[in-house]
């Protein structure tokens, strides 16, 4: 199943090339990106791609004949299995190998895999993904680049579409690792409200028809959002906020930095096994998973940031990036100057794995599939133990992800003698709670009976505008706490969870 726009949109599909033609991305660029300049190295490496048989004298590459490596053997499950996920851990399932040559045919030769490229990424590996991302979001008219995982491609596209001053919009608790790189350039941080279910499409409009630039400068053009198990609250965007957020950013002309590594890991999905079996993995997954910004975005606005982090390995620092092609040429362009290309062997067992003698696509949705019932399995056994140990006292509660690795967890303060609901403000605006002490004072008190949870302060966004009615302080009272671990952590760390939070109550 594809996502086109919706017939009823007001912007037909032949309106679209219209629409991009018209488009000046120039404008959301910042002074840097605006004035870099190619590497005219990279620049001449591309031309001489271009023609078959071109003798190359020009680069610096030492010479395929003199790589110390030949052959890499790339062991993995065999897919051809009912479940490969818990065949692969049980260890009774086959396996596969599939593997990269120097000298002989594969789908990516060491030759090319391992020599200089460019900061795009090879063209084989951009290809394969590009074919995926058509077959799951039917991006109109997009381009693929490889990053070295979500945080590099963040950081640069910070760097792409951010000035000293200017304001970024994001959601009121985010991943503070990312929101945290953009500091150093000057980028401040505008939060968003959130409920249950993310991003307050409403806020999100709140903030953009009140904005007063004579006193808060420039208006925000780029919001970052992570929409699928939002890190760190676990919640998932309806369709009906996608499309209202899309909508938004396309009324105040915003740029959408789709960060979305949790995508492939949906939970509780139906698929439907007659399509499984008539169609393949493939289409019954894509029927399934939410629709993207990307799959909605006619103008060209949404830079979508995946990553294998989640459903490869974390180790693997490989990623793509999806955009319209100015932003592509502008990113390859800076990732040519900096970083320069993804690393070889990573490009090579992703084109291995995508290709004829690998999973395929459709194998690696299997794969994906199989993986979601597993992270489901533990995720079912969390909130089954939640309930057993932790909830029953009334001190915390939390809402079951759909989708992820995370449950944010409520903390009750309102039941702890000592919580104060009516303290003066130290500065004005600031907190009335003491929500940030006590939670502080929980947190050592786990850590000293031997479990760590991330308390919510890690990731709050503190609002510099003073109009969101509360200090972000006063709303801290969550934990994120993980489910991907073993049966035994997660029994053992819930029990733990309980007794010290009557601990810390009683």
């Amino acid at each position: 199943m594809v996502f086109l726009p919706s017939a009823t949109s007001a912007t037909s599909a032949a309106d679209v090339g219209l629409k991009r033609r018209h488009v000046d991305y120039s404008r959301y660029l910042s002074a840097e990106a605006r004035s870099r300049l190619p590497n005219p190295i990279k620049s001449i490496w591309k031309v001489a791609q271009v023609k078959p048989g071109t003798i190359n004298m020009g680069n610096g590459d030492p010479h395929h004949t003199l790589y110390p490596i030949s052959e890499v053997n790339f062991v993995v499950p065999s897919i051809n299995e009912h479940d490969p996920v818990q065949s692969w851990r049980s260890g009774t399932g086959e396996q596969n190998i599939i593997s990269s040559y120097k000298d002989e045919p594969c789908a990516l030769s060491l030759r090319t895999a391992f020599a200089y490229g460019a900061g795009a990424g090879l063209k084989d590996v951009r290809d394969a993904l590009a074919d995926l991302n058509d077959r799951i979001h039917s991006p109109p008219n997009h381009t693929v680049s490889l990053s070295l995982g979500n945080a590099d491609a963040l950081t640069k596209c910070f760097r792409l579409l951010g000035d000293p001053g200017d304001s970024f919009l994001c959601e009121e608790f985010t991943f503070s690792a990312m929101t945290n790189a953009a500091l150093p350039l000057g980028i401040e941080w505008v939060p968003i409200r959130m409920d249950n279910n993310g991003l307050v499409p409403s806020d999100l409009e709140r903030i953009l028809s009140n904005w007063d630039e004579a006193k808060q400068g420039k208006r925000p053009h780029v919001l970052y959002t992570i929409p699928c198990s939002q890190n760190p609250t676990g919640s998932t965007l309806s369709l009906e906020r996608r499309q209202q957020i899309y909508q938004i950013a396309h009324d105040w002309d915003i740029i959408i930095l789709e960060d979305d590594p949790y995508f492939f890991l949906q939970y509780d999905l139906g698929v439907s096994q007659s399509t499984i079996q008539q169609y393949g993995h493939t289409r019954a997954m894509a029927e399934v998973l939410p629709r993207s910004f990307l799959s909605m975005d006619y103008d060209g606005r949404v830079m979508r940031l995946d990553s294998f982090s989640k459903i490869v390995a974390p180790g693997m620092r490989l990623g793509w990036v999806t955009s319209n092609s100015y932003f592509a040429d502008k990113l390859d362009m800076l990732t040519d100057s900096s970083s320069q290309h993804p690393h070889g062997m990573g490009q090579a067992f992703v084109a291995e794995l995508l290709g004829s003698n690998g999973w395929g696509v459709d194998g690696f949705m299997k794969w994906i599939l199989s993986l979601c019932n597993e992270y489901q399995r533990r995720r079912d056994l969390f909130m089954d133990v939640f309930r057993q140990k932790v909830a029953t006292s009334g001190f915390a509660t939390a809402e079951v992800p759909q989708s992820g690795m995370f449950v944010w967890i409520k903390i009750n303060l309102e039941h702890h003698a000592r919580y104060s609901a009516s303290q003066t403000p130290t500065v004005p605006g600031g907190p009335t709670t003491n929500t940030a002490d006590l939670m502080d004072e929980l947190f050592r008190k786990l850590l000293n009976n031997g479990l760590v949870m991330m308390p919510a302060s890690t990731f709050a966004i503190a609002d510099r505008t003073g109009t969101m009615g509360s200090h972000i302080n006063d709303r801290v009272n969550f934990f994120r706490a993980t489910f991907v671990g073993t049966d035994e952590t997660i029994r053992n760390g819930l029990a733990t969870f309980g007794r010290t939070l009557e601990e810390f109550f009683l």
